[in-house]
């Protein structure tokens, strides 16, 4: 048998570890690790800021009461028309007082003897014709018919039931002829102009809330936007919510807008002419406070930064950063201090990605 040569087995060796090398260098791609690692990123410009509150609120009557009657009795007139307007002083409900105007007729007769009385023992009096004891008490059953009188007009006065302010009235809920306690609910009557708008801010707002502020509303189905000027402040923070209560008034002079709507508040604070935004998701929170990552002579750089008003999307930054620095906005959970990065393209078309990475797979 014939044995090949070591050389010659060497040689062939040599050349199937060199030819393999030569293939997976040419059919491997190009890995990120290698080179530096591709990020987005944000270069910081100063740009105009409204600081605004979001919040949520409903819509209440400048005045509003439920109409009940204070004495029982039998329903002889409904002076109001349901769902109209009514004006102060105006009758909205007449409750029958036959008996306590024939109780009345009945007080002012005993009081006109006891007035009688009392002016006789007066003359008697001055003469010593009889002691002061008999007169005091002529004198006091004239003050105790007057107060009878006084209390039966008090209750023929509640007979009648009058608007104590203009307004809207509601839907009525008893019937003439019907009967009535205190306790029945005849209907409500509610002030709709103006109209106040209640919200809620949280407390770190407080001392930003003030009388005169305007605020922006709009309604569910409406995009009409309403203004409203804060009138009144709650000064005790709610302990459950940790929220203050605001209350705004707007005019509603077309009288469109109505008590319980649901209503999206708008409060703008102030404006910070010269804000640096970046993105809510670049903002690294740690146990020593917050930073970013900047990318500074190639490589990612992480910089303590004081933070400032916050949107939906983004935080404001108010130190440990300039304009024109770069923040890293992608790829924070694997880049390192001091890792070579660059910023990606600020564009890059998801259909030309798909398309490469359709073609390495078919590689």
């Amino acid at each position: 048998m014939c044995r090949p040569h070591p050389s010659l087995v060497s040689s062939l060796l040599i050349a199937a570890l060199l030819s393999a090398c030569g293939g997976d260098k040419d059919s491997t791609p190009q890995r990120g690790s290698q080179g530096p690692m591709q990020v987005r990123v944000q270069v910081l410009q100063p740009q105009m800021l409204d600081n605004t509150i979001e919040a949520t609120g409903s819509l209440l009557a400048n005045e509003a009461i439920e109409v009940r009657s204070e004495i029982a009795g039998r329903v002889t007139l409904i002076g109001f028309k349901e769902g109209g307007t009514v004006t102060k002083g105006q009758i909205l409900v007449k409750i029958n007082d036959d008996d306590l105007q024939a109780q009345l007729r009945k007080t002012e007769l005993a009081m006109q003897l006891a007035s009688d009385d009392e002016g006789r023992k007066k003359q008697l009096l001055d003469v010593k014709g009889i002691s002061e004891q008999a007169y005091n008490d002529a004198r006091i059953g004239l003050q105790s018919a007057e107060a009878d009188r006084d209390n039966l007009r008090a209750m023929i006065a509640k007979s009648v039931i009058r608007a104590p302010f203009s307004g809207k009235i509601g839907l009525r809920q008893v019937s003439e002829g019907g009967y009535v306690s205190p306790n029945t609910l005849i209907t409500d009557l509610q002030q709709v102009s103006p109209m106040k708008v209640e919200f809620s801010v949280p407390e770190r707002f407080g001392n930003e809330m003030a009388v005169g502020k305007k605020v922006i509303f709009i309604l569910d189905g409406d995009s009409t936007r309403y203004s409203a000027d804060v009138y009144a402040i709650d000064p005790a923070v709610d302990v459950t919510s940790r929220t203050i209560t605001v209350r705004a008034h707007n005019p509603n002079s077309n009288g469109k807008l109505r008590p319980g709507a649901f209503a999206h508040i708008v409060v703008e604070l102030s404006k910070v002419p010269k804000a640096l935004m970046i993105p809510t998701e670049a903002l690294i929170p740690d146990i020593q406070g917050q930073k970013v990552l900047l990318i500074k002579g190639g490589k990612a750089t992480s910089a303590r930064v004081g933070t400032g008003i916050r949107t939906n999307t983004e935080v404001e930054l108010t130190s440990g950063v300039q304009p024109g620095d770069t923040v890293i906005t992608t790829g924070l959970l694997q880049l390192r201090e001091g890792m070579p990065v660059k910023a990606a393209p600020p564009e890059v078309d998801g259909s030309t990605e798909q398309a490469d990475s359709s073609s390495i797979d078919a590689e």
